[in-house]
């Protein structure tokens, strides 16, 4: 097991939601100085994401101009067997992550988190 640095004392517990870690992006990076999805780098597969705040919001209305609906895979293979609600069962839900391209920028790229990284 390859340990990402992770340290759970780093971080304060949040009032409501969930931290979450060991996500990995395809076709693209995490720009830590802009805190936004940026282009992948040269030479760099799978980057991993940093740690992310996950809070439901049932009322939550998505910003399509600063933000990219993110789809979240269990493995980077993206397929499965269709389930009864029209997604693969390797999909996971999307993730609105910050960005200053637009989301078709990254619909061409296929850029997409992961859970884990094919072997």
């Amino acid at each position: 097991t390859q340990s990402t640095g992770y340290d759970d004392s780093a971080y304060d517990r949040p009032e409501d939601g969930v931290l979450i870690h060991g996500l990995y992006l395809d076709s693209a990076s995490w720009d830590d100085e802009k805190n936004l999805l940026g282009d992948a780098r040269y030479g760099v597969m799978n980057p991993p994401m940093p740690v992310m705040h996950l809070l439901p919001d049932p009322e939550y209305e998505e910003d399509v101009s600063s933000q990219y609906d993110c789809p979240l895979y269990k493995t980077g293979e993206r397929a499965g067997t269709l389930s009864t609600t029209g997604h693969s069962t390797n999909f996971v839900i999307k993730c609105f992550l910050p960005s200053d391209q637009p989301r078709e920028h990254w619909i061409a790229k296929g850029t997409a988190l992961l859970c884990q990284l094919n072997q």
